[in-house]
């Protein structure tokens, strides 16, 4: 079948049941033991940083490394395609489907080029200092209600953001609970046809296999991550 055959074809299914070896055991014991403090250590620093307003890039270059660590922590194979329809210098209300928690991991991996940030659902801006971290930097926090107050306050941030700034947002609103694609919301369309910026399709398979929403595993695998062609959005409304 050969390599590329293989991780094709697990990434075909990835609800299949994947055994609980002592090598994910391990790995899932170190992840978390890492992980977890990393994650609060690079939020008090990411803090200080806003609250003394040095340079962004410095602030964006605690996302990557985050996410780097995770990568290499997890031993997950990125396989990144598309990358030649990012533009440099513009920016991009980036829409991705979400499988599972490990999607912020490999995006910030895999998009390292764009200064992006997310729309972080309510339960996780209340975190101390990770939620202090994220409101600091500019991450939109939203209910799961598709309210009208989520509906303004997405136009609000994405008037005020810097303008080389892209916004992350996933499709489905939440992740998925057993791998396969659900419906889309309409607060990520609103959020690009109100700013005026280019949809930036992303398509991720295999993270799901790797971090289920189900247990508490840390899975080595393979993760494909498709970016597509720009979408405009001029002369289109809501």
């Amino acid at each position: 079948m050969g390599r590329r055959g293989e991780v094709l074809e697990r990434l075909r299914h990835p609800s299949e049941a994947v055994p609980h070896d002592p090598a994910t055991a391990l790995r899932t014991i170190v992840g978390v033991a890492l992980l977890v403090p990393g994650l609060l250590a690079v939020s008090a620093v990411v803090v200080l940083l806003a609250a003394l307003r040095l340079p962004r890039r410095w602030i964006d270059r605690c996302y990557t490394a985050f996410a780097d660590m995770g990568i290499l922590v997890g031993r997950t194979r990125l396989d990144v395609r598309g990358l030649d329809h990012v533009r440099p210098g513009t920016s991009y209300v980036v829409i991705a489907n979400h499988e599972s928690d490990w999607d912020p991991v490999v995006l910030f991996a895999a998009l390292r080029a764009l200064p992006m940030r997310a729309v972080i659902k309510d339960e996780m801006m209340r975190v101390p200092i990770l939620g202090r971290a994220l409101a600091l930097t500019g991450n939109v926090r939203v209910t799961r209600t598709q309210s009208a107050a989520d509906v303004a306050r997405l136009r609000e941030v994405m008037q005020a953001r810097p303008s080389d700034v892209s916004i992350l947002f996933y499709a489905e609103g939440t992740r998925s609970r057993d791998g396969a694609l659900r419906p889309f919301k309409k607060g990520p369309f609103v959020a690009a046809i109100a700013s005026g910026l280019p949809i930036l399709p992303v398509a991720t398979a295999g993270t799901y296999r790797i971090w289920p929403p189900v247990t508490v595993q840390l899975r080595r695998g393979p993760v494909a991550v498709n970016i597509g062609e720009p979408i405009d959005v001029d002369g289109l409304g809501f």
